[in-house]
Formats: C-alpha cells, structure tokens, sequence
C-alpha cells in the first residue's frame, strides 16, 4: 500500500507495477478490444499492429505517470501513427478507428483503477490520483486522436491515387475468385497469371517505421527469388509489416529453402506456397503461403523460410490449436509429458514409424542398437496405453504435432516418471518381429 505517499508518487508507483507487466497487458486489452472492433482482427497481419499500437499507447502513457514526460510533450510513438496507416490501406472506415481509441480508453481506464485502488485504500489519496492520472491520459489520447486522424487521411488520399490501389484492387479480385479477362490482368500487372504460380508472403514484427519495414521485406523477398533462379515477381504490400509475392513459371522451388534460409535481416520470415499449375493457381499457392504462415506463428524457433510442402499436413489440422493439443494428450497419454525420458522415447518412436515401421533402420538412424530401438518402442507402447499398430496414423499426427511446435502441444502437467534405463541388458529384451 502506498497510503502515506502523495497522490502524485503514489501514481508512480502504480505505474512501475504496471509496466513490469506491460507485454501480458497489451495483449489483455488487444484481446478484450477485439470483441467492440472485430473489423480489426480480421487478418493475422493487423492484430499485430493493434498489439503493437496499444504497446506504444499504454508505455507512453505510463512514461507520463512515472513523471518521465508530460501528457502535453510526450512523444506520440511510431507504432501507433503507423496503425493509421495500416487502417487506411485497408480502407476501414475513420470511424472505425475513432471507436477503437473510445474503447481503448474505457479499458485502459478500467484497468488503471484496478492497479490505483489494489495499490492505495485512503480514499482521499485514492481519488485525487484518478484525477490527475485522468487529466493527463484525457490530454495524450486528444493529441493521439488528431494526429491520427490527419495521418489516416493522408495515406487513404495517397493510397487510392496511387498505383498500388490499383494492382490491390486487382489482386484482391483474382484472390476473390472474381471472374476476369486474365490476359488483361496480366498486362496490368505485368505478371504472367497463365503460367505456373509460387506465392510467398514476407512478414516482421511491426516496428513503426513503414517505409524501413517494406524496403526489409523487398529486399528479403528478392534475395529468397535470386537464390532460386528467379530474376522478378510480383510484390505487393499488405498493410505495414507483410508483402505479398508471386512469381510465375516453373523454377526449382527447393532451392528457395536452400539458398532463401540465410536472411540477412533476421526478423523478416518468409512463407512459400507450392508451385500450382492452372487456371485457379495465383490464389491457390497464396492460401497456401498463408497456411504455412500461420504454422509458423505458433513455432517457438521457426525456420527463416518455410515451405507449405513441408508443413501441409499440420497446415491442414492445425486450425484449433487448443484441440490440437487435446488430441495430442488424448493420443500419447503419458506418453504426452515434458521430460527429457518422454522426448526421447517420442523422438525414437517418431524415426522408426518414418522408417516404414523398420527398427533396423531406424536404429541406424539413431545411431543405437536395435535392442535398444525395441526397448523404447515398448515403453512408449505402454505409455501410451493402446497397441500401436491400431492407432498408428493417429499416433504418426500426435508426434508430428509435437515435433512441429514443441513442448507447447503438451499438457503443462508431467505426472509421468519412467524407470527408463538405456542400453538395456539385450538379452532381456527378445526381438519381436511385430515391432
């Protein structure tokens, strides 16, 4: 408590505590400010930039309450002047993002008078604090609201003179399916649409610097299409942080991950659809890159580049994460632990069923004998507690799951301890020709 401390540092106090948990907040109020503002959450690539605005929102308002600025004089950041801009790319209504800041407000406030009243119980202090931490929070958010708004204006009247609305405009009717003359979109994208079609889409975490974060993901996206033998494409913004590609023709796509892993910016990731032959392929490969995007949105470590021929079928399953993991825990039982001995006896049982169900292979694999390839095979039979071969494509989807995304597939619980020794005594342990 902080009762005996001015309203003025008792602010600042609350505003310390609040900022040690700055990132769990931002994603609280983009989580509840999504149910009053869905137009915002309609695509991956904008809830990153509302997150990243009401970061920059909520820590330049606490620099004002920890007294490092004035609400009059604190910068505005660029994150949040950069949101303006993805709004008005996507041609969301102004008053859309008018709505966003009045919601925006309330739960900020809401969740401010939480902090102020866990923090002081004298009333007295209690209420002159929420004015004056008010006042100043009524004066940024009227600074941040005109400025925006200028902005939006500025970017929606450049953006629908330029040329860029005009090919998005394009784009977004061959995306839609929208019946066309495809020799004329050809011509006005200047980009075969009749012959083979490889999408990529290229994306950073959002930063506020728009035109430094496309100039990133072009110079990315023309670095991954020079490894592969590909001399141009088409690319097209979408929004601040995410460029869309396309290039045409055949090429040979693996060396897109041979030669497209080495970034030189290591923020910038890149998704690859497949190579798809016909009429439908500019869209076709597109919703392939991102599916294979949204794969790798929930990877802990994911590769520089990731290729939808490489993650298709947990592209296709993985739509429910929390169901994901329930048919994780559901399909290895105990076998679904966060320990070393579990991962291990997942990792052996993994090798041998992309081995065709052969241990010989599979302990060459592994570089271990095949006695002890047996051995963990059933002890992760038992843990599972069904007989693999009744449930083998089930338990093949479970592990891939586990080895796509990591520990997060596993329930947060480890219940299970094996007395596991390895190396064991190969003459306990009979070869059995059903394993």
């Amino acid at each position: 408590m902080v009762d005996r401390l001015p309203a003025n540092e008792a602010i600042i106090v609350c505003a310390q505590d609040l900022l040690a948990r700055l990132d769990d907040v931002t994603v609280q109020l983009s989580k509840q400010l999504a149910g009053s503002v869905p137009e915002f959450f309609e695509d991956e690539d904008l809830v990153r930039e509302v997150e990243a605005s009401a970061y920059g929102n909520v820590a330049a308002m606490l620099s004002v309450f920890r007294a490092e600025n004035t609400a009059e004089d604190v910068p505005i950041r660029a994150e949040v002047t950069a949101f303006a801009s993805a709004v008005a790319r996507r041609q969301i209504p102004l008053e859309s993002l008018i709505q966003a800041y009045r919601v925006g407000q309330t739960l900020f406030s809401r969740l401010w008078m939480d902090v102020l009243a866990e923090h002081i119980s004298d009333q007295l202090v209690f209420i002159e604090a929420l004015h004056r931490s008010f006042d100043e929070l009524n004066i940024y958010l009227d600074r941040v609201v005109a400025q925006l708004i200028g902005d939006y204006e500025r970017e929606r009247e450049r953006w629908l003179r330029g040329e860029a609305a005009r090919r998005a405009a394009l784009v977004g009717r061959l995306l839609r399916g929208d019946p066309m003359p495809i020799d004329h979109a050809s011509r006005q994208l200047d980009h075969d649409l009749r012959a083979p079609q490889t999408a990529l889409v290229a994306w950073t975490a959002s930063h506020g610097e728009v035109e430094r974060q496309l100039a990133a993901l072009e110079t990315r996206l023309a670095a991954v299409a020079s490894g592969a033998g590909v001399s141009r494409m088409l690319m097209l913004p979408a929004g601040t942080c995410t460029m869309w590609a396309w290039i045409a023709g055949e090429f040979d796509t693996e060396r897109l991950a041979d030669d497209g892993g080495k970034p030189d910016d290591p923020e910038v990731l890149v998704a690859a659809g497949q190579t798809v032959h016909g009429d439908d392929a500019f869209r076709i490969s597109h919703e392939q890159a991102l599916r294979a995007r949204h794969v790798v949105s929930h990877m802990i470590s994911p590769a520089p580049l990731t290729l939808h021929a490489d993650v298709a079928t947990v592209a296709l399953l993985a739509n429910d994460y929390d169901e994901a993991r329930r048919f994780v825990s559901r399909t290895l039982g105990d076998l679904a632990c966060r320990t070393a001995i579990a991962a291990q006896l997942r990792e052996t049982l993994r090798v041998f069923l992309q081995e065709g169900g052969s241990t010989r292979q599979a302990s060459e694999r592994l570089f271990m004998h095949r006695n002890t390839v047996l051995y963990r095979l059933r002890r992760a039979e038992e843990l599972i507690g069904v007989p693999l071969d009744k449930r083998r494509l089930a338990v093949e989807l479970a592990l891939l799951f586990v080895d796509t995304f990591g520990d997060e597939m596993l329930p947060p619980d480890s219940p299970f301890e094996a007395n596991f020794v390895d190396g064991a005594d190969e003459q306990a342990i009979a070869p059995t020709e059903g394993i």
